[in-house]
């Protein structure tokens, strides 16, 4: 009896073992897995989409991006041109959007600020194909305390975690927020090579200061070297300036950005552009000139971004430019004179 309840007790240690040795194997197999999964069954190259939307709620038409023959324009901005890259990083995002798998139980959807039921509306972004199909929908909850965000697709219960920074292709990086369309611009007003500038004029209401460059004689074969030069008033008097200080102009005039745009069809008078108190004109070494128009400071409503309004000569677009940029530009003559 002794030796067959060993042999017993042995039998079952060595049960116990496999057990053991086969738990500790997957429990291996397991962690060496991805513990995510994509999110979306899709995988489309930028060519073949013809359609983004950003939405929020039952305002289907906030953010509306489509593809024309030669760029990509905004719908709900005025038909303005977007920025293709925004977009194509948008579109990769979703391609390599993966998550971690937390709940596939409809009545918890709102714990991740999902579904009809969330405390703030979830956003949801949505790529259309070629024929203006759908391909794609995502839609995006709350922030993860410990990093991430809660989306699913709409229309299946399935909620995941993504890490994939998709709040920040659309500009939200505190959360769920009302889409904007100057997330998705080009907001390129005008860009230049400094040493392309020659001239800088300013106007205002009491002053007209007009710049220009002072380069070197020419050497014995008539060669101008452009690459050094002076700033030399001409208006309305003729006298020397402070290259350094002048210098500062032309930087802030060779890379000029808004950071919005507004409604060209609205009345050039409430922008305060129709006589516009600011102007500065540039005078290129082609012989052409471009002019900037600044009007009245932007009251920002309803989240839009504050600014000055600004016009170009080069189109009738009503740009909301950051006041720092004038004040980098519209200088007195004092503040431009070299030090006594």
């Amino acid at each position: 009896m002794k030796s067959r309840h060993l042999m017993l007790l042995a039998v079952a240690v060595v049960a116990l073992l496999a057990v053991s040795v086969f738990q500790k194997t997957s429990h291996r197999r397991t962690v060496s897995k991805s513990d995510t999964a994509p999110v979306l069954d899709v995988n489309v190259n930028v060519e073949n989409i013809n359609r983004v939307t950003v939405s929020q709620g039952a305002d289907s038409t906030r953010v509306v991006i489509e593809r024309l023959p030669d760029r990509w324009v905004a719908r709900s901005a005025w038909g303005h041109d977007a920025d293709e890259r925004k977009v194509t990083e948008l579109i990769e995002a979703l391609n390599a959007l993966r998550g971690e798998f937390r709940s596939n139980e409809a009545s918890v959807l709102s714990d991740y600020g999902l579904g009809p039921d969330a405390p703030i509306t979830p956003v949801t972004v949505t790529i259309y194909g070629l024929e203006w199909e759908e391909i794609a929908s995502l839609e995006i909850g709350t922030q993860s305390p410990s990093g991430g965000v809660f989306v699913r697709e709409p229309g299946t219960d399935a909620a995941f975690l993504s890490r994939t920074n998709i709040l920040g292709k659309l500009g939200m990086w505190s959360g769920p927020a009302r889409p904007e369309n100057r997330v998705f611009l080009n907001l390129d007003v005008f860009e230049c090579d400094r040493q392309d500038i020659r001239t800088i004029s300013l106007f205002t209401d009491s002053t007209t200061l007009v710049m220009e460059k002072s380069f070197a004689e020419p050497d014995s074969l008539g060669t101008v070297d452009h690459s050094t030069w002076e700033w030399v008033l001409t208006a309305p008097e003729r006298r020397a300036l402070a290259k350094t200080k002048v210098d500062g102009i032309m930087n802030a005039l060779t890379k000029v950005q808004a950071v919005d745009i507004d409604d060209p069809k609205a009345n050039w008078e409430e922008y305060g552009l129709w006589k516009a108190p600011r102007r500065v004109e540039v005078g290129l070494a082609d012989g052409s000139t471009f002019e900037l128009r600044w009007g009245h400071a932007r009251v920002p409503i309803d989240g839009q971004q504050d600014g000055i309004y600004v016009m170009s000569s080069i189109d009738q677009k009503i740009w909301v430019i950051r006041g720092f940029k004038a004040d980098q530009v519209f200088k007195s003559l004092k503040d431009l004179l070299p030090e006594a």
